[in-house]
């Protein structure tokens, strides 16, 4: 009967010791989506990702032209069996050239946009951090992960959401 009786008490504890928690909850894309400042960032984004795109697209451009000429003077008969072996082989380390391009080009775009959302999400994170001192609150959730799905499966109606108090925060001058 003891050991019920404490099995009972450990189980208790942990949904007791939570009933006193304050939790708010907070959209952050809802927040980030009402700052001035996110639009000129996706717009810096948007520009550096087509800077890139184009000078990936002048390289391509550029191999395409040499391809569809090696293509023209195999068929004329132009080339020699070492000539065309040597123009294959500097046509397929161009190719991985461009393969190489693409891959630094996502990394850089990947590393523009950290570079450029990360004091935005600082200033998120402060102001997230002030209004939950403000109201007392224990935790704040994220009401949707970025995909949409619930990364809390259940929330009280009564949970204090902060997306607002965040945004007029990070807004007010």
């Amino acid at each position: 009967m003891k050991r019920l009786l404490l099995t009972f008490i450990m189980l208790s504890l942990p949904v007791m010791a939570f009933g006193q928690l304050k939790v708010g909850i907070m959209n952050p894309d809802e927040v980030l989506d009402a700052l001035p400042e996110t639009q000129q960032v996706q717009t810096q984004i948007e520009q550096y990702i087509q800077e890139r795109q184009n000078a990936y697209q002048a390289r391509y451009q550029e191999w395409i032209e040499d391809l569809t000429d090696f293509s023209e003077r195999v068929e004329s008969g132009a080339l020699t069996g070492a000539a065309q072996e040597q123009e294959e082989d500097r046509l397929v380390q161009a190719q991985e050239e461009l393969s190489n391009l693409q891959t630094r080009i996502q990394r850089q775009i990947q590393q523009r946009q950290n570079d450029l959302f990360t004091p935005l999400l600082a200033r998120v994170e402060a102001a997230m951090g002030e209004v939950s001192e403000e109201m007392g609150l224990d935790f704040v959730l994220n009401r949707t992960a970025s995909t949409g799905d619930p990364i809390v499966y259940y929330s009280s109606q009564r949970a204090a959401d902060i997306t607002q108090r965040v945004i007029e925060k990070l807004t007010q001058n």
